[in-house]
């Protein structure tokens, strides 16, 4: 009774949250956009915002057309840090330039759907300041726009995203995933507000590192691996949070690890940048790991990967052969669709340089599959992710995973349409003044 209270909390808490932010939403020109354009974050790097370079952030607004006047959207100017990840004040990771000030490498995030039409000179005019940089979408050839504007004092109060560090409860307008406070690995309830039930969706996450060294053996889970969260930055747009890792295995440093994990309304995306010392060598060459998501009660999902067949494999049924649904490096997604108002996608990132053998894992319970702990509800139901081997010792790497939610990724059985748009985003250009306007009217 006590976890089912805590889901209606959770249901409630993200509803109002949703209620609070679209009171004033702004949308690309020529009617609906695609689930996946839906989700989208759009990211201009400073070097585009070239009257805006060297100034302080905290000197522009964002706006876009709305209800015919320009209004503020949510945005967020990022720094970067060394390694190429979204800076979180107070982390590890060492900034790239200055914190607040926007460089070339920087990057100014907002979402592509609060995106409107182009605004007219007496638009612009109606507004406190000045258009700077005017940033045209072009999806194609269904054009959008948002308006960079130095000396405007409005502010959007939407937020998309919050991560509480204190109760580890990550919370967006479209999503909660309560994960535990002191161990970012583990993870717990997940509710999606479009979803038909008002219920986890999730078991949990389960990461393993199998390890063999002679004749003994080691198996360490994610909630052996140690790790601590060590900055967190929220904004409007996405929240950051920089983890630190390290694993140890027969007294052998088998790797260091951080991650940089970025949170949007609907992603969860984990980047995770990992040193294996060449002295680990011996364990490395007997390495397999595991990363997968157990979901609980969805017999009726719908499976594929980007090397299986189109036809999807069917949890709870015997419709499909999971051996059939194959990854590799350079082709690497695996969706599911639960048929309810949620799909998943999941794409696996890398550095070009690193090299592994890549699989995909699905074990379901109805299918005779052992119960695979740890877990809090016994059996897969089912549990879908990757498995890698083959990992390589003396390497200094980047490898991640970014998970996409939507209410309709499929559109019946066509994955492949939205996964194209998650990997290309709408393309942007930007126009500096003096650029002229056209009057629409």
């Amino acid at each position: 009774m006590l976890r089912q209270c805590v889901f209606f909390g959770r249901i409630s808490f993200v509803l109002s949250f949703l209620i609070s932010i679209s009171s004033v939403m702004a949308m690309p020109e020529g009617g609906n956009i695609t689930p996946a354009r839906a989700i989208e974050v759009s990211v201009i790097k400073g070097e585009q915002l070239s009257p805006l370079l060297f100034n302080k952030a905290e000197n522009y607004s964002v706006m876009s057309i709305v209800d015919g006047q320009l209004l503020a959207i949510p945005y967020q100017f990022d720094d970067v840090n060394l390694r190429g990840f979204i800076y979180a004040p107070g982390g590890k990771l060492v900034i790239d330039g200055e914190e607040g000030v926007i460089e070339p490498q920087d990057q100014l995030a907002i979402m592509y759907k609060d995106t409107g039409p182009k605004a007219t000179t007496e638009q612009q005019s109606n507004v406190e300041g000045v258009v700077v940089a005017e940033i045209v979408f072009n999806d194609k050839g269904r054009e959008s726009y948002a308006y960079v504007l130095e000396g405007n004092s409005e502010r959007s109060t939407k937020n998309y995203t919050f991560f509480d560090r204190d109760t580890g409860l990550v919370e967006t307008s479209a999503y909660s995933l309560q994960v535990q406070p002191k161990n970012l690995l583990m993870w717990e309830d997940y509710l999606y507000e479009g979803f038909s039930e008002p219920r986890s969706l999730l078991d949990t996450m389960k990461l393993r590192v199998r390890v063999k060294l002679g004749f003994l053996k080691a198996t360490i889970t994610n909630k052996l691996i140690p790790n601590r969260i060590v900055a967190v930055k929220n904004g409007p747009v996405r929240s950051i949070i920089e983890m630190d890792a390290g694993l140890s295995v027969f007294g052998i440093q088998l790797a260091t690890a951080g991650a940089s994990v970025v949170i949007t309304e609907n992603t969860t995306e984990f980047p995770v940048y990992i040193a294996i010392p060449g002295a680990a060598s011996v364990l490395a060459k007997n390495l397999f790991v595991e990363i997968s998501l157990d979901f609980d009660e969805l017999d009726g999902m719908a499976f594929r990967t980007e090397l299986g067949p189109k036809e999807p494999l069917i949890a709870a049924s015997n419709q499909g052969n999971p051996e059939d649904y194959k990854v590799d490096l350079e082709h690497s997604w695996l969706s599911a669709s639960s048929s309810r108002n949620w799909d998943i996608v999941a794409l696996f990132k890398r550095d070009p340089n690193f090299v592994a053998t890549l699989g995909s894992l699905y074990y379901e319970k109805s299918r005779g599959d052992k119960a695979d702990g740890p877990e809090r509800v016994k059996g897969s139901s089912p549990q879908i992710g990757y498995t890698a081997e083959d990992i390589p010792a003396g390497i200094d790497t980047f490898l991640g995973i970014d998970l996409f939610y939507s209410p309709d990724f499929w559109q019946g059985n066509n994955v492949e349409m939205a996964i194209e748009e998650i990997r290309n985003h709408v393309p942007t250009e930007v126009n500096i003044p003096s650029f002229e306007v056209s009057d629409l009217n």
